[in-house]
């Protein structure tokens, strides 16, 4: 009796560990994979935002917010884009990423939602919109609105990319390598 429960309990292991599927994440769905900024943008520690947009205004710090939802891919996509904005201008604008899945009627942080993601909205020192969009934006056209704040010279378009952090962004995710380069082709010989 004793041999076969062990008999029984191995049975179950190995159909357990052949069974079971492999965790995905696919950046082109809009399916739940867990924190876009996690995940995609590779900052988790945007979440939750260090300061509210009040907090921000009082302090006369630039904010920029965005409005997004976990399951969009145009989120999903436009994470990389604020985190790779934050990478650089962190220490003089403060990003307040807010989830509209947990903002309520009465809740001040979603005055300036309109209903679409990702939303972004630039805040100048004073508290006054001095940018503001919808959908996955180019990084350059974003990052050439801060820069306006702190009076620096715009960025020409296609300069900057959002670069992606992990093999989710780089189309590499589900597989440990990437894809064998393509040689080139063979010059013709005179």
């Amino acid at each position: 009796m004793l041999l076969l429960r062990i008999f029984l309990v191995f049975l179950l292991v190995v159909y357990m560990s052949l069974s079971a599927a492999p965790a995905s994440a696919l950046l082109n769905d809009d399916r739940y994979d867990g924190n876009i900024f996690a995940l995609y943008g590779s900052n988790g520690g945007m979440i939750p935002p260090r300061v509210t947009l009040k907090q921000a205004k009082e302090q006369g710090i630039p904010a920029l917010l965005v409005y997004y939802i976990d399951d969009s891919s145009d989120c999903k996509k436009y994470a990389a884009t604020v985190a790779n904005l934050q990478v650089r201008y962190g220490l003089g604008v403060y990003f307040i990423p807010y989830s509209v899945d947990s903002l309520s009627p009465e809740d001040e942080r979603g005055q300036y939602y309109t209903g679409q993601v990702p939303q972004t909205l630039l805040f100048d020192p004073e508290g006054n919109i001095a940018y503001q969009s919808v959908g996955n934006r180019p990084i350059t056209e974003v990052e050439n609105a801060i820069r306006a704040l702190f009076k620096l010279d715009p960025v020409p378009p296609g300069v900057i990319k959002a670069k992606p952090f992990n093999e989710i962004q780089t189309g590499f995710a589900g597989s440990r390598f990437p894809a064998a380069p393509t040689p080139a082709p063979a010059e013709a010989e005179p």
